[in-house]
């Protein structure tokens, strides 16, 4: 199921729509600004299993430079 844009999967029986809310909305403030993807709740007998996502950070490519095998003067920096 979808709430909001977080793909949310319950396994193992059945979780109240209040109960998914409140996990939602902690995650969220703890979480310091990344935005949740997707949230698993794993029940099994006397605890839950709680396994969630965030949407990926945008990232700036960095690309290796090879190193000069040559020596020159005129682009050191002294």
């Amino acid at each position: 199921m979808l709430i909001g844009q977080i793909r949310v999967t319950v396994e193992n029986g059945q979780l109240d729509d209040r109960d998914i809310q409140y996990y939602i909305r902690e995650i969220e403030l703890r979480s310091r600004g990344k935005e949740l993807k997707s949230i698993t709740f794993r029940l099994a007998d006397g605890y839950m299993d709680l396994r969630y996502a965030f949407k990926s950070l945008p990232f700036e490519r960095i690309r290796r430079v090879s190193a000069q095998t040559t020596y020159h003067p005129a682009r050191c920096i002294g």
